[in-house]
């Protein structure tokens, strides 16, 4: 395990694997020694390398080579790991956490994100180093977060120059990088308790990075950018209610959408459909328009399309059991009993994918929707098999999380138990 989730020292361990292209390592060198003066954590350095290696795209390509980087992870039990390569006097420095952050979260660190920083970089170019490397293990570390906050704080005074104008050396996409790690940091400053400001200190900065890059000459990095500006925005109309935020989510996750190619970058492509139906959702909720859940469906379909059951059951159950969120709060909206008919259909599609036994975290989270969704769609016609099925269900996703104890979670599933069983009552129980 990490050293923070056992707690042994209270900070994050980080480990620095040499660049490839740093024949003598001095880079490398540099760049550990730069972070051992943070203070913020334990650093240590590797000396091997991890290759962006050959394959089909990108994403193939960072996928192979995380997998590498997870092993020193786990082999040195760290908890960030730093790596990439060095060209044309220029380090792409690239972070890859232990623990994984929830897909959507702001300021997150992905497989595609990357800083750039000259070979023996200074000044200001540290703190945004320091900076990036609280942003991307602070929000999943489990220990002194408090700390690590208070760090990342100090770092983000010390940038704000950078935001003005880039630096000498740097072309237009890699200033974007390092706007949109500036943009990361404000964020993820935000859920290590920071002012709700730092949420508008993302958005500005990664709008600024949208401006020096365009879709047509850098798409990996435009589409990060804009993924990036859509988790914070999202962020900002969840916390402060804002209705405008949320449209600009989803607008910034259309864009993606709408200039990526499915064919060419099939799973940023579905991921944007995703994230941009899940923003749809919450602005139903907010608003109670039943207008957003349909188009929200319409992303839904479209994600399915990139995930084949037969290929990715994990990733294709997970999408049909949103998507039945979708359609469960559409049905409740309007008449008839077709959506929620299809609610029931999608969730019971996604438990023979999430077995009990298995996966019963995730099984007790699609039994309990599917309990959801039979029961509204029983008090519209009664039928007691329907009902008896949401009983079933709701049963046994308090048995999961009676064991798991979580109590919220049992409190609402005892609630809705009771319901389902006075309706029941005059069927016989």
């Amino acid at each position: 395990m990490p050293s923070g989730a056992e707690g042994a020292s209270g900070v994050p361990k980080l480990l620095v694997a040499d660049f490839e292209g740093d024949s003598k390592a001095q880079a490398t060198v540099h760049l550990t020694e730069t972070l051992s003066r943070a203070g913020q954590w334990d650093v240590f350095r590797t000396k091997k390398v991890i290759k962006v290696g050959p394959g089909k795209t990108l994403l193939d390509r960072l996928i192979a080579s995380a997998e590498i980087g997870r092993g020193f992870l786990e082999d040195e039990k760290a908890d960030l790991l730093l790596w990439g390569d060095i060209e044309n006097g220029m380090m792409n420095v690239r972070f890859l956490p232990a623990i994984p952050p929830a897909e959507g979260q702001p300021g997150s660190f992905g497989l595609g994100d990357s800083l750039y920083l000259p070979v023996g970089f200074s000044d200001g170019l540290e703190n945004v180093l320091t900076a990036s490397g609280l942003a991307a293990v602070g929000p999943t570390f489990r220990g002194l977060r408090s700390k690590l906050a208070e760090g990342l704080g100090g770092a983000l005074q010390n940038v704000k120059e950078l935001v003005k104008g880039a630096p000498q050396g740097y072309d237009p996409n890699q200033y974007a990088t390092l706007l949109i790690c500036i943009g990361n940091a404000f964020a993820a400053h935000a859920l290590l308790g920071g002012s709700a400001k730092r949420l508008d200190h993302a958005v500005a900065a990664y709008k600024f990075a949208m401006k020096m890059i365009s879709s047509f000459d850098a798409p990996i990095v435009w589409a990060m950018g804009q993924s990036h500006l859509a988790a914070a925005l999202k962020a900002k109309g969840e916390r402060g209610k804002d209705e405008e935020a949320l449209k600009a989510a989803a607008g910034a996750y259309r864009s993606i959408t709408d200039t990526l190619s499915r064919i060419e970058h099939p799973f940023d492509w579905a991921l944007a459909h995703i994230n941009m139906g899940m923003v749809l959702y919450r602005l139903s909720n907010q608003t109670g328009r039943a207008a957003y859940l349909k188009e929200a469906s319409q992303s839904f379909e479209e994600a399915l399309a990139v995930y084949p059951k037969d290929l990715m059951p994990g990733r294709w159950a997970e999408v049909t059991n949103q998507y039945g969120v979708v359609l469960m709060a559409l049905g409740e909206q309007v008449s008839g009993n077709v959506t929620l008919e299809m609610a029931v259909k999608r969730f019971r599609e996604a438990l023979a994918v999430r077995k009990r036994e298995t996966v019963p975290q995730l099984w007790a989270q699609t039994a309990n929707n599917l309990g959801a969704a039979c029961f509204a769609l029983a008090k519209r016609n009664s039928e007691a098999a329907l009902l008896r099925e949401a009983e079933s269900c709701f049963e046994g996703a308090k048995e999961i999380y009676v064991e798991a104890g979580s109590q919220k979670r049992i409190q609402v599933i005892t609630s809705s138990l009771a319901r389902v069983r006075r309706l029941l009552a005059p069927h016989g129980g």
